[in-house]
């Protein structure tokens, strides 16, 4: 009998002696799992549509410097914006323009540029006050076609020539 509650307690101190170290290690760590995920979309694309770009039309050099401005919309209704320069009716002028497509509900941002340079040979054309039909950015399924136009400044010293150049327009999900 005395061997048997040697045993007991034995046994006992040897439970109080695991209970006791499986608490203590509760103590210093503890682990839970959680969740993780990742929605994947379509990425964005640009497309400049029928290759339209932004043309100024066929300029009749001014006596003095002249700004002709094309808009950033469909119809573009020919303008000098300064000076006495006069744009030809037979060669239309047009907005750059741009579709945009990806996932759709997803807002995006429009980069375009401050100003350019176009040339003929050594001669060169100053484009400045870019301006886009959506703003900054618009939201894919609702703002998806835009158009971009901008300012070309003719000097009245302009060498006659077809000028030519380009420029990078950037969409990106927000």
């Amino acid at each position: 009998m005395l061997a048997t509650k040697n045993m007991i307690l034995l046994l006992f101190a040897m439970l109080i002696l695991f209970a006791g170290r499986s608490y203590a290690d509760d103590a210093h760590s503890k682990s839970i799992a959680t969740t993780s995920k990742a929605r994947v979309i379509s990425p964005i694309s640009l497309l400049n549509v029928d290759a339209q770009g932004l043309d100024f039309g066929s300029i009749v050099i001014g006596t003095s410097d002249s700004k002709v401005k094309v808009t950033a919309t469909a119809s573009i209704v020919s303008n000098v914006a300064s000076g006495d320069a006069v744009i030809l009716t037979s060669t239309p002028q047009s907005a750059a323009k741009f579709t945009v497509s990806g996932e759709s509900g997803k807002t995006y941002s429009i980069t375009i540029p401050s100003n350019m340079t176009i040339s003929f040979g050594a001669n060169s054309l100053d484009i400045d006050n870019f301006v886009c039909s959506n703003g900054s950015g618009g939201t894919i399924g609702t703002d998806d076609v835009f158009y971009i136009g901008a300012e070309l400044a003719v000097p009245a010293a302009a060498i006659p020539g077809s000028y030519q150049g380009t420029f990078n327009v950037t969409v990106a999900y927000n």
